[in-house]
Protein backbone atom coordinates (compact mmCIF):
# COMPACT_ATOMS: atom_id res chain seq x y z
CA UNK A 1 0.00 0.00 0.00
CA UNK A 2 1.64 3.47 -1.23
CA UNK A 3 1.37 6.64 1.15
CA UNK A 4 -1.39 8.18 -1.38
CA UNK A 5 -3.99 4.68 -0.94
CA UNK A 6 -3.45 4.86 3.06
CA UNK A 7 -3.90 8.54 2.71
CA UNK A 8 -7.39 8.18 0.66
CA UNK A 9 -8.34 6.06 3.23
CA UNK A 10 -8.16 8.36 5.78
CA UNK A 11 -9.58 10.82 3.83
CA UNK A 12 -12.74 8.18 3.34
CA UNK A 13 -13.23 7.51 7.14
CA UNK A 14 -13.08 11.24 8.12
CA UNK A 15 -16.21 11.65 5.34
CA UNK A 16 -17.85 8.86 6.97
CA UNK A 17 -17.57 10.44 10.17
CA UNK A 18 -18.45 13.37 8.84
CA UNK A 19 -21.59 12.10 7.38
CA UNK A 20 -22.65 9.81 10.57
CA UNK A 21 -21.98 12.68 12.71
CA UNK A 22 -24.59 14.73 10.16
CA UNK A 23 -26.99 12.20 10.40
CA UNK A 24 -27.09 12.04 14.39
CA UNK A 25 -27.40 15.39 13.95
CA UNK A 26 -30.12 15.46 11.70
CA UNK A 27 -31.64 12.85 14.48
CA UNK A 28 -31.02 15.39 17.06
CA UNK A 29 -32.84 18.37 16.11
CA UNK A 30 -35.60 15.43 14.88
CA UNK A 31 -35.88 14.18 18.61
CA UNK A 32 -35.94 18.20 19.63
CA UNK A 33 -39.01 19.24 17.66
CA UNK A 34 -40.65 16.15 18.73
CA UNK A 35 -40.35 16.51 22.44
CA UNK A 36 -40.70 19.79 23.92
CA UNK A 37 -39.66 18.92 27.36
CA UNK A 38 -35.73 19.38 27.65
CA UNK A 39 -35.10 16.96 29.40
CA UNK A 40 -36.32 14.39 27.54
CA UNK A 41 -34.32 15.93 24.82
CA UNK A 42 -31.26 15.94 26.73
CA UNK A 43 -31.91 12.05 27.34
CA UNK A 44 -32.03 11.64 23.90
CA UNK A 45 -28.85 13.23 22.34
CA UNK A 46 -26.94 11.70 25.24
CA UNK A 47 -28.16 8.39 24.12
CA UNK A 48 -27.73 8.80 20.37
CA UNK A 49 -24.43 10.01 21.00
CA UNK A 50 -23.43 7.12 22.74
CA UNK A 51 -24.67 5.05 20.44
CA UNK A 52 -22.88 7.17 17.45
CA UNK A 53 -19.58 7.17 19.45
CA UNK A 54 -20.11 2.66 19.28
CA UNK A 55 -20.83 2.56 15.65
CA UNK A 56 -18.16 5.02 14.46
CA UNK A 57 -15.33 2.60 16.49
CA UNK A 58 -16.53 -0.80 15.01
CA UNK A 59 -16.81 0.67 11.70
CA UNK A 60 -13.02 2.28 11.90
CA UNK A 61 -11.79 -1.08 13.52
CA UNK A 62 -13.51 -2.97 11.40
CA UNK A 63 -14.13 -1.47 8.07
CA UNK A 64 -11.41 0.67 7.75
CA UNK A 65 -7.80 -0.68 8.47
CA UNK A 66 -6.13 0.83 5.16
CA UNK A 67 -6.61 4.38 7.02
CA UNK A 68 -5.19 3.14 10.62
CA UNK A 69 -2.12 2.32 8.91
CA UNK A 70 -2.37 5.84 7.38
CA UNK A 71 -1.44 6.98 10.91
CA UNK A 72 2.35 6.71 10.42
CA UNK A 73 3.30 7.58 6.95
CA UNK A 74 6.61 7.92 7.77
CA UNK A 75 7.22 5.16 8.98
CA UNK A 76 6.04 3.49 5.85
CA UNK A 77 8.13 5.74 3.43
CA UNK A 78 11.13 4.80 5.49
CA UNK A 79 12.52 7.91 6.23
CA UNK A 80 14.55 6.87 9.08
CA UNK A 81 16.21 4.03 6.87
CA UNK A 82 16.77 6.80 4.95
CA UNK A 83 18.67 9.24 6.87
CA UNK A 84 20.52 6.71 8.34
CA UNK A 85 22.47 6.34 5.43
CA UNK A 86 23.33 9.60 5.04
CA UNK A 87 24.23 9.67 8.94
CA UNK A 88 26.41 6.56 8.27
CA UNK A 89 28.00 8.27 4.88
CA UNK A 90 29.54 11.41 6.95
CA UNK A 91 31.33 9.05 9.32
CA UNK A 92 33.88 7.89 6.66
CA UNK A 93 36.67 10.98 5.86
CA UNK A 94 35.93 13.14 2.95
CA UNK A 95 39.48 12.47 1.57
CA UNK A 96 39.05 9.27 1.36
CA UNK A 97 36.62 9.45 -2.05
CA UNK A 98 38.94 10.33 -4.87
CA UNK A 99 37.44 12.56 -7.53
CA UNK A 100 35.19 10.84 -10.31
CA UNK A 101 31.84 9.90 -11.48
CA UNK A 102 30.83 7.25 -8.58
CA UNK A 103 31.88 9.71 -5.94
CA UNK A 104 30.18 12.85 -7.37
CA UNK A 105 26.96 10.69 -7.60
CA UNK A 106 27.56 10.04 -3.87
CA UNK A 107 27.46 13.40 -2.99
CA UNK A 108 24.75 15.06 -5.23
CA UNK A 109 22.82 12.43 -3.50
CA UNK A 110 23.79 13.90 0.01
CA UNK A 111 23.16 17.53 -1.53
CA UNK A 112 19.80 16.41 -1.83
CA UNK A 113 19.40 15.02 1.49
CA UNK A 114 20.55 17.93 2.77
CA UNK A 115 17.68 20.18 0.52
CA UNK A 116 14.95 17.99 2.16
CA UNK A 117 16.33 17.76 5.93
CA UNK A 118 18.69 21.27 6.16
CA UNK A 119 21.06 19.06 7.71
CA UNK A 120 24.08 21.42 8.10
CA UNK A 121 26.05 18.41 8.97
CA UNK A 122 25.39 17.20 5.44
CA UNK A 123 26.49 20.34 3.55
CA UNK A 124 29.72 20.68 5.67
CA UNK A 125 30.43 17.21 4.90
CA UNK A 126 30.19 17.75 1.14
CA UNK A 127 32.30 21.15 1.21
CA UNK A 128 35.05 19.35 2.68
CA UNK A 129 35.22 16.96 -0.22
CA UNK A 130 34.97 19.42 -2.52
CA UNK A 131 37.56 21.71 -1.43
CA UNK A 132 40.35 18.51 -1.74
CA UNK A 133 39.26 19.53 -5.70
CA UNK A 134 38.49 23.22 -6.12
CA UNK A 135 41.83 24.14 -7.01
CA UNK A 136 43.44 21.66 -8.99
CA UNK A 137 44.02 22.45 -12.82
CA UNK A 138 41.83 22.03 -15.99
CA UNK A 139 44.01 19.16 -16.86
CA UNK A 140 43.70 17.20 -13.61
CA UNK A 141 40.01 18.00 -13.41
CA UNK A 142 39.39 17.34 -16.67
CA UNK A 143 42.46 14.71 -17.54
CA UNK A 144 43.78 16.01 -19.91
CA UNK A 145 47.19 14.98 -18.76
CA UNK A 146 47.55 11.91 -21.00
CA UNK A 147 45.36 9.45 -19.70
CA UNK A 148 43.79 6.63 -21.42
CA UNK A 149 40.66 8.60 -21.66
CA UNK A 150 41.28 12.30 -22.53
CA UNK A 151 38.22 14.71 -22.28
CA UNK A 152 36.33 11.72 -19.95
CA UNK A 153 32.56 12.88 -19.50
CA UNK A 154 33.00 10.95 -15.96
CA UNK A 155 35.04 14.31 -14.94
CA UNK A 156 32.34 16.33 -15.56
CA UNK A 157 29.51 14.73 -13.43
CA UNK A 158 31.12 16.74 -10.13
CA UNK A 159 29.49 20.06 -11.93
CA UNK A 160 25.85 19.85 -10.80
CA UNK A 161 27.35 19.10 -7.00
CA UNK A 162 29.26 22.12 -7.32
CA UNK A 163 26.48 24.02 -8.75
CA UNK A 164 24.20 22.98 -5.59
CA UNK A 165 27.00 24.01 -3.23
CA UNK A 166 27.53 27.62 -5.05
CA UNK A 167 23.57 28.38 -4.66
CA UNK A 168 23.77 27.52 -1.26
CA UNK A 169 27.09 29.28 -0.13
CA UNK A 170 27.83 31.31 -2.88
CA UNK A 171 31.53 30.88 -3.33
CA UNK A 172 32.93 31.93 -6.39
CA UNK A 173 35.84 28.72 -6.15
CA UNK A 174 32.22 26.53 -6.33
CA UNK A 175 31.38 28.88 -9.41
CA UNK A 176 35.17 28.65 -11.61
CA UNK A 177 34.54 25.18 -11.54
CA UNK A 178 31.42 24.51 -12.79
CA UNK A 179 32.17 26.96 -15.79
CA UNK A 180 35.65 24.87 -16.56
CA UNK A 181 33.76 22.15 -16.86
CA UNK A 182 30.90 23.95 -19.18
CA UNK A 183 33.07 25.36 -21.01
CA UNK A 184 34.67 22.39 -21.60
CA UNK A 185 31.58 20.61 -23.10
CA UNK A 186 30.82 23.76 -25.18
CA UNK A 187 34.07 24.59 -27.01
CA UNK A 188 36.17 21.30 -26.34
CA UNK A 189 34.61 17.68 -25.86
CA UNK A 190 34.46 15.51 -28.96
CA UNK A 191 31.40 15.66 -30.81
CA UNK A 192 30.09 13.55 -33.54
CA UNK A 193 28.68 15.30 -37.13
CA UNK A 194 25.73 15.67 -36.05
CA UNK A 195 26.53 17.40 -32.74
CA UNK A 196 26.21 14.38 -30.42
CA UNK A 197 29.04 14.75 -27.03
CA UNK A 198 30.95 11.48 -27.60
CA UNK A 199 31.85 9.94 -23.86
CA UNK A 200 35.90 10.87 -24.37
CA UNK A 201 37.71 12.29 -27.21
CA UNK A 202 38.89 9.76 -29.68
CA UNK A 203 35.86 7.16 -28.55
CA UNK A 204 33.48 8.03 -31.76
CA UNK A 205 30.82 6.63 -29.53
CA UNK A 206 27.53 7.72 -27.81
CA UNK A 207 26.94 6.12 -24.14
CA UNK A 208 23.93 6.58 -21.95
CA UNK A 209 26.19 7.94 -19.19
CA UNK A 210 26.84 10.79 -21.14
CA UNK A 211 23.92 12.24 -20.96
CA UNK A 212 23.45 12.17 -17.19
CA UNK A 213 27.35 13.44 -17.02
CA UNK A 214 26.82 16.50 -19.47
CA UNK A 215 23.03 17.65 -19.27
CA UNK A 216 22.01 18.07 -16.11
CA UNK A 217 24.93 20.76 -15.13
CA UNK A 218 25.07 22.15 -18.81
CA UNK A 219 20.83 23.15 -18.19
CA UNK A 220 21.45 24.49 -14.67
CA UNK A 221 24.47 26.24 -15.49
CA UNK A 222 22.20 27.77 -19.03
CA UNK A 223 19.42 28.46 -16.40
CA UNK A 224 21.41 29.98 -13.30
CA UNK A 225 24.03 31.92 -15.91
CA UNK A 226 20.92 33.04 -18.27
CA UNK A 227 22.83 31.28 -21.18
CA UNK A 228 19.91 29.42 -23.38
CA UNK A 229 22.13 28.08 -25.41
CA UNK A 230 23.59 25.73 -23.27
CA UNK A 231 20.29 24.41 -22.22
CA UNK A 232 19.22 24.45 -26.10
CA UNK A 233 22.59 21.85 -26.34
CA UNK A 234 22.03 19.77 -23.39
CA UNK A 235 18.09 19.19 -24.88
CA UNK A 236 19.67 18.39 -28.34
CA UNK A 237 22.24 15.49 -26.73
CA UNK A 238 18.60 13.23 -25.69
CA UNK A 239 17.56 14.02 -29.17
CA UNK A 240 20.51 13.22 -31.33
CA UNK A 241 21.19 10.10 -28.63
CA UNK A 242 17.74 9.32 -28.60
CA UNK A 243 17.99 8.61 -32.24
CA UNK A 244 20.10 5.49 -32.43
CA UNK A 245 19.77 4.55 -28.84
CA UNK A 246 16.74 4.16 -27.61
CA UNK A 247 14.94 0.99 -28.72
CA UNK A 248 11.66 1.57 -31.23
CA UNK A 249 9.67 -1.47 -29.29
CA UNK A 250 10.29 -0.97 -25.65
CA UNK A 251 11.03 2.68 -25.58
CA UNK A 252 14.66 1.58 -23.48
CA UNK A 253 17.96 2.53 -24.14
CA UNK A 254 20.80 0.19 -25.61
CA UNK A 255 24.31 0.72 -23.84
CA UNK A 256 26.44 2.38 -26.71
CA UNK A 257 26.76 3.22 -29.84
CA UNK A 258 29.72 3.97 -32.15
CA UNK A 259 29.04 6.43 -35.06
CA UNK A 260 32.22 6.18 -36.58
CA UNK A 261 31.53 2.20 -37.05
CA UNK A 262 27.95 1.70 -36.74
CA UNK A 263 28.34 -0.60 -34.00
CA UNK A 264 25.48 -0.84 -31.55
CA UNK A 265 25.76 -2.88 -27.88
CA UNK A 266 22.40 -4.34 -28.06
CA UNK A 267 21.98 -4.76 -24.17
CA UNK A 268 19.28 -2.70 -22.79
CA UNK A 269 21.27 -1.86 -19.03
CA UNK A 270 19.45 -1.08 -16.38
CA UNK A 271 21.81 1.10 -14.91
CA UNK A 272 22.09 2.26 -18.15
CA UNK A 273 18.26 3.72 -18.47
CA UNK A 274 18.74 4.87 -14.96
CA UNK A 275 21.21 7.64 -16.28
CA UNK A 276 19.02 8.23 -19.02
CA UNK A 277 15.73 8.95 -16.89
CA UNK A 278 17.38 10.94 -14.11
CA UNK A 279 19.37 13.67 -16.68
CA UNK A 280 16.27 13.65 -18.52
CA UNK A 281 14.10 14.95 -15.10
CA UNK A 282 17.24 16.67 -14.05
CA UNK A 283 17.29 18.82 -17.21
CA UNK A 284 13.42 18.85 -17.90
CA UNK A 285 13.05 20.98 -14.45
CA UNK A 286 15.41 23.71 -15.38
CA UNK A 287 13.65 23.85 -19.13
CA UNK A 288 10.89 26.12 -19.87
CA UNK A 289 7.99 24.07 -20.79
CA UNK A 290 7.07 26.60 -23.97
CA UNK A 291 11.01 25.43 -25.25
CA UNK A 292 11.17 24.12 -28.73
CA UNK A 293 12.34 20.73 -27.35
CA UNK A 294 10.87 20.15 -24.66
CA UNK A 295 8.01 18.11 -26.07
CA UNK A 296 10.69 15.97 -27.85
CA UNK A 297 12.07 15.14 -24.75
CA UNK A 298 8.70 14.65 -22.78
CA UNK A 299 8.03 11.89 -25.98
CA UNK A 300 11.49 9.90 -24.81
CA UNK A 301 11.01 10.38 -21.43
CA UNK A 302 7.18 8.80 -21.60
CA UNK A 303 8.03 6.10 -23.80
CA UNK A 304 11.64 5.28 -21.66
CA UNK A 305 9.01 5.19 -18.38
CA UNK A 306 6.57 3.05 -20.62
CA UNK A 307 9.26 0.47 -20.94
CA UNK A 308 10.32 0.78 -17.64
CA UNK A 309 6.95 -0.05 -16.13
CA UNK A 310 6.91 -3.04 -18.32
CA UNK A 311 10.15 -5.11 -17.33
CA UNK A 312 9.50 -4.21 -13.66
CA UNK A 313 9.40 -7.21 -11.52
CA UNK A 314 6.92 -8.57 -9.23
CA UNK A 315 9.34 -7.66 -6.36
CA UNK A 316 9.43 -4.25 -7.46
CA UNK A 317 12.97 -3.91 -8.84
CA UNK A 318 14.86 -3.44 -12.14
CA UNK A 319 17.69 -6.20 -12.80
CA UNK A 320 20.88 -5.16 -14.53
CA UNK A 321 19.64 -6.69 -17.81
CA UNK A 322 16.13 -5.12 -17.85
CA UNK A 323 14.88 -7.76 -20.32
CA UNK A 324 16.18 -10.14 -18.84
CA UNK A 325 14.41 -11.95 -15.68
CA UNK A 326 17.32 -14.44 -15.15
CA UNK A 327 19.91 -11.12 -14.65
CA UNK A 328 19.83 -9.86 -10.95
CA UNK A 329 17.82 -7.45 -9.75
CA UNK A 330 20.01 -4.33 -9.03
CA UNK A 331 19.84 -1.82 -6.38
CA UNK A 332 21.32 1.46 -8.13
CA UNK A 333 18.81 1.12 -11.13
CA UNK A 334 16.41 0.46 -8.89
CA UNK A 335 17.20 3.52 -6.76
CA UNK A 336 17.50 5.91 -10.16
CA UNK A 337 13.98 4.88 -11.47
CA UNK A 338 12.59 5.71 -7.78
CA UNK A 339 14.13 8.92 -8.48
CA UNK A 340 13.21 10.04 -11.91
CA UNK A 341 9.48 8.83 -11.83
CA UNK A 342 8.85 10.34 -8.81
CA UNK A 343 10.62 13.61 -10.34
CA UNK A 344 8.90 13.62 -13.61
CA UNK A 345 5.69 13.12 -11.50
CA UNK A 346 6.42 16.14 -9.81
CA UNK A 347 7.05 17.86 -12.58
CA UNK A 348 4.11 16.69 -14.64
CA UNK A 349 6.18 14.99 -17.61
CA UNK A 350 4.50 11.90 -16.41
CA UNK A 351 1.04 10.73 -14.61
CA UNK A 352 0.45 10.06 -11.65
CA UNK A 353 -0.28 6.50 -12.07
CA UNK A 354 3.73 6.36 -11.92
CA UNK A 355 4.02 7.38 -8.42
CA UNK A 356 2.99 3.81 -7.10
CA UNK A 357 4.94 2.15 -9.07
CA UNK A 358 8.12 3.75 -8.02
CA UNK A 359 6.87 3.39 -3.87
CA UNK A 360 6.65 -0.21 -4.32
CA UNK A 361 10.25 -0.20 -6.25
CA UNK A 362 11.16 1.91 -2.99
CA UNK A 363 9.80 -0.64 -1.12
CA UNK A 364 11.63 -3.60 -2.17
CA UNK A 365 14.50 -1.76 -2.41
CA UNK A 366 14.97 -0.76 1.54
CA UNK A 367 13.22 -4.23 2.38
CA UNK A 368 16.20 -6.42 0.70
CA UNK A 369 19.18 -3.64 0.27
CA UNK A 370 19.73 -0.99 3.11
CA UNK A 371 20.42 -2.11 6.82
CA UNK A 372 22.66 -0.64 8.98
CA UNK A 373 23.10 2.78 7.48
CA UNK A 374 24.90 0.52 4.40
CA UNK A 375 23.15 0.62 0.91
CA UNK A 376 23.78 -2.97 -0.62
CA UNK A 377 22.94 -4.62 -3.91
CA UNK A 378 24.61 -3.08 -6.43
CA UNK A 379 27.14 -3.99 -9.46
CA UNK A 380 30.26 -2.23 -10.30
CA UNK A 381 31.71 -0.06 -13.08
CA UNK A 382 30.25 -1.48 -16.35
CA UNK A 383 31.02 -1.05 -19.87
CA UNK A 384 29.85 -1.97 -23.05
CA UNK A 385 30.49 -5.83 -23.13
CA UNK A 386 28.32 -9.06 -24.71
CA UNK A 387 25.19 -9.49 -21.99
CA UNK A 388 26.48 -12.46 -20.60
CA UNK A 389 29.35 -10.27 -18.95
CA UNK A 390 26.59 -7.83 -17.14
CA UNK A 391 25.61 -10.82 -15.41
CA UNK A 392 28.94 -11.75 -13.65
CA UNK A 393 29.64 -8.75 -12.59
CA UNK A 394 30.59 -8.28 -8.88
CA UNK A 395 27.41 -7.34 -6.59
CA UNK A 396 27.95 -4.95 -3.29
CA UNK A 397 28.47 -1.24 -1.98
CA UNK A 398 29.54 1.09 -4.63
CA UNK A 399 29.36 5.20 -4.39
CA UNK A 400 27.35 5.23 -6.87
CA UNK A 401 24.39 2.83 -5.61
CA UNK A 402 24.40 5.40 -2.28
CA UNK A 403 23.97 8.19 -3.84
CA UNK A 404 20.97 6.84 -6.39
CA UNK A 405 19.40 5.94 -3.11
CA UNK A 406 19.84 8.84 -1.73
CA UNK A 407 18.74 10.89 -4.15
CA UNK A 408 15.57 8.63 -4.13
CA UNK A 409 14.95 9.37 -0.98
CA UNK A 410 14.54 13.05 -1.31
CA UNK A 411 11.92 12.47 -3.96
CA UNK A 412 10.23 9.95 -1.40
CA UNK A 413 10.29 12.35 1.49
CA UNK A 414 8.39 15.01 -0.46
CA UNK A 415 5.49 13.10 -0.75
CA UNK A 416 5.17 13.44 3.26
Amino acid sequence: MTFSEAYSGAEISRKREDDLLLGIGNNIRSVRFRNCAALRGEIAVSMIRQFAAICLAIGILGGAPIAATAASPVASLNRQKWISVADHLVQTPPESYPYDWGEATLFIGLIKTYERTHSPTYLDYAEKWAALYTRESREEILELNGGPQPGDCNRWTAGALMLSLYQERNKPEYLRMVRMITDFIRDSAERSPEGGIDHWTGSHQYWVDTLYMACPVLARSGRLENKPAYVDDAAQQFIVHARHLQDDKTGLFYHMWDWQTGQLTPVLWGRGNGWVIMALADTMEMMDRNHASYPLLRQIASRLARGLRAVQDREGLWHTVLNDPTSYAECSASSMNVYALLKLVRLKVLPDSYKRIALRSWAAINARYVKDGVVAGVSAGTDPHPVEDYKKLDVGTQTWGTGAYLSAGSEVDRLQ
